[in-house]
């Protein structure tokens, strides 16, 4: 933390083990499951995840990694 600043990965890591939902670029998909574990480039791996479609449920995913530069959102899921 610099000068009452909370980095982004802080933000993020503090998510491990919550629901999350991550908006994908350039696909118009999210993707919704739990944080499983994240690293310094923001890759992630989760798991029990659900694909969503212009909002609409699609299909269970499973166990997903993504990379980090292709991801455009992280928000936890309440």
């Amino acid at each position: 933390m610099v000068n009452g600043i909370v980095l982004p990965i802080k933000k993020v890591f503090a998510l491990v083990d919550s629901k999350i939902s991550v908006e994908i670029k350039d696909e118009g998909k999210k993707l919704q499951g739990r944080l499983v574990a994240v690293d310094e480039y923001l890759n992630i791996h989760m798991e029990e995840t659900i694909e969503f479609v212009d909002n609409q449920r699609g299909r269970s995913l499973g166990v997903v990694v993504i990379r980090g530069n292709n991801i455009l959102t992280i928000a936890p899921v309440i």
